[in-house]
């Protein structure tokens, strides 16, 4: 964990400008949405260790609404919903190795700020799995034990949660 508040996070530079509009039209192009949640998707996509600000996500959005590369649709709430348009489409589509280059930027940055659990822990966690799966495989668990397995799971779940 970094150990670094939300805000902070927020000031740290991960891409260009230029960067940050040809991924943003890639979420478009993946899932149409509206500026809040591309906020949040970028923000789960790097687990955290980005979160653009909506100060630099909509000057980007109306940017590529004028640039004929995405249409903006009012929906609920008075909401904006950011489509890709055919010309968004080629112009992401001449650019593809640099939307690699950004995802693979993304996932140094994701990597540098999520470091690995320690070893015991990945151990504890597969171990779980692999008693769950090989029980179930051989025909140990029956629809009770399924239910209690089950229980067990979501208490420890919610235990952890809780710490």
């Amino acid at each position: 964990m970094s150990g670094t508040a939300p805000a902070a996070r927020r000031k740290s530079k991960l891409f260009t400008r230029q960067e940050l509009t040809l991924f943003v039209l890639h979420l478009i192009q993946i899932n149409p949405a509206h500026g809040y949640e591309i906020i949040k998707t970028i923000e789960g996509y790097s687990m955290g260790a980005y979160i653009p600000s909506p100060g630099v996500i909509y000057p980007i959005l109306s940017q590529i609404v004028e640039r004929g590369f995405a249409t903006a649709a009012e929906i609920e709430g008075g909401k904006k919903q950011f489509s890709m348009t055919s010309a968004g489409s080629d112009f992401l589509a001449a650019r593809r190795n640099e939307i690699r280059d950004i995802e693979e930027k993304m996932k140094t940055r994701v990597i540098e700020n999520n470091p690995p659990p320690a070893p015991e822990m990945i151990y504890a966690i597969e171990n779980l799995k692999i008693t769950v799966r090989t029980k179930d495989y051989n025909g140990d668990i029956t629809p009770e034990k399924y239910d209690l397995i089950i229980h067990y799971i979501n208490e420890v779940t919610k235990k952890i949660h809780d710490l």
